[in-house]
């Protein structure tokens, strides 16, 4: 089929635009995958900063636990009297009421003098110390639950963590009479008195 004459002509304009548009639509195909690249990294940028401030939150709100928790546990050590120099009179004091309370054979102990604690995993130095008296206690006893009745007794009653180090106990001679109320057992204990000497309180 034959073209009229300078029809090619004619069909330039047409040709160009459409090609144009093409273009046109390419270049804005590509664009909007640009964009579409760019709002999911801006996207994941603001999911991701959105994330990190909530774990900071997160840690924020630990931390504040943690710090409460440990000025509560302070508070109760410092009620307790587990803060602060020994009370080596009340002890002596407290000692002699569980005797009597507990209707005790007999009860002996020497405390020797205050010193700083070397508990493994316990740094020595610092504004807070571990401060121990070392007790070395005696004691003649009808029963073994005896024992165990004195050293709860002890750990309510004095102000200080009453650690238990090493107990021996063995039994006593029994008397002719079967029927005579005398002692059976004899248990020797060492405990450590512990309490907690904190520069910075003192000073404040």
């Amino acid at each position: 089929m034959k073209l009229p004459p300078k029809s090619g002509q004619r069909l330039v304009a047409p040709g160009a635009i459409a090609a144009a548009l093409v273009a046109v639509g390419i270049v804005a195909v590509v664009m909007t995958h640009q964009l579409l690249q760019r709002a999911r990294g801006d996207q994941k940028a603001v999911a991701m900063e959105r994330e990190a401030a909530q774990n900071r939150l997160a840690r924020a709100t630990d931390e504040e636990r943690e710090i409460r928790e440990k000025l509560v546990d302070y508070q109760k050590l410092r009620e307790r009297g587990l803060i602060g120099e020994e009370q080596r009179l009340d002890w002596v004091e407290r000692i002699a009421q569980i005797k009597a309370a507990r209707r005790l054979f007999e009860v002996k102990y020497s405390i020797e003098p205050q010193r700083q604690a070397d508990y493994p995993g316990i740094a020595g130095g610092g504004d807070v110390q571990f401060m121990v008296s070392p007790m070395k206690v005696e004691l003649t006893l009808l029963h073994e639950e005896d024992l165990l009745r004195f050293i709860a007794d002890l750990r309510a009653a004095v102000s200080s963590h009453v650690l238990v180090k090493s107990c021996t106990v063995q039994r006593l001679d029994r008397p002719a009479s079967e029927r005579a109320v005398v002692p059976r057992l004899r248990a020797d204990c060492m405990i450590d008195l512990v309490t907690i000497r904190d520069r910075q309180a003192k000073s404040g």
